[in-house]
């Protein structure tokens, strides 16, 4: 048994490696080299993603995008379970269900890009929601749901989004 769950993990670690990743970063509207992300990710919107340099985003990463951008830096690494979502829903229209409100009745507002500087740590189980940018050489730790930008640069961030520790520069 253990030996038969290492063939099928193996040859799911090569069909992501060989075959996925490589379609997937070339219908990327841009992609850096060096560029790897995990096993069992969900990606929508994949012509608004741009990918600079040397990224490693853990397995479990889940991109979703519809108009806005997603834009993540050089040297970018992620723990698993990654989530970056750069829209929500419209919640002013009483009288609809929101599931029935199209793409194009959104608001501007309900959907903004999302900015991941260069040098960046985000944590395992990192949320980063709608018009976050994370400023260059930021952590943010593990578990954080991020509403509000990650200011300023050498900082590390966790939980309610206060700065934990700030590095003189």
């Amino acid at each position: 048994m253990k030996f038969l769950y290492r063939l099928l993990d193996g040859a799911s670690r090569a069909w992501n490696k060989l075959v996925l990743s490589p379609c997937l970063k070339r219908s990327f509207a841009s992609c850096g080299e060096n560029v790897s992300i995990g096993r069992r990710f969900e990606i929508a919107g994949v012509e608004n993603i741009h990918m600079g340099h040397d990224i490693y985003l853990g397995p479990g990463a889940t991109l979703i995008t519809s108009r806005a951008k997603i834009e993540v830096g050089d040297y970018v690494m992620s723990g698993p379970n990654l989530t970056v979502i750069t829209g929500d829903h419209r919640t002013d229209v009483l009288d609809r269900p929101m599931m029935s409100i199209t793409d194009a009745e959104k608001l501007p507002e309900n959907d903004q890009d999302v900015v991941i500087g260069s040098d960046v740590w985000l944590g395992s189980g990192v949320t980063l929601l709608k018009g976050v940018h994370v400023a260059d050489h930021c952590v943010v730790a593990a578990g954080a749901v991020v509403t509000k930008d990650v200011q300023p640069e050498f900082s590390i961030w966790g939980g309610d989004t206060r700065p934990r520790n700030r590095i003189a520069v």
